[in-house]
């Protein structure tokens, strides 16, 4: 009786000196995926505070429509 791992109709799997192949590469790519995710999000609300606090501010009455123009532009031109 012959093993799996002698058995030539299985041929060189990845654990057989074939390698692991491009199987390496998934988790680092999950992960990349991850990690950009949460920068993009982080990113984003942080854009989006911003223009919130503008905008409480100027239903206050702390900042006259034309500030509130000019800094909503600032606030957009910055974003990336």
């Amino acid at each position: 009786m012959t093993s799996a791992a002698t058995d030539p109709r299985w041929g060189p799997g990845p654990w057989h000196g074939g390698g692991p192949g491009p199987w390496l590469l998934v988790p680092l790519v999950f992960w990349v995926l991850v990690i950009g995710a949460v920068v993009f999000t982080v990113r984003r609300r942080r854009s989006r505070s911003a223009e919130h606090v503008l905008r409480e501010a100027f239903a206050r009455g702390e900042v006259d429509e034309e500030g509130y123009r000019a800094r909503l532009a600032v606030l957009r031109s910055t974003r990336k």
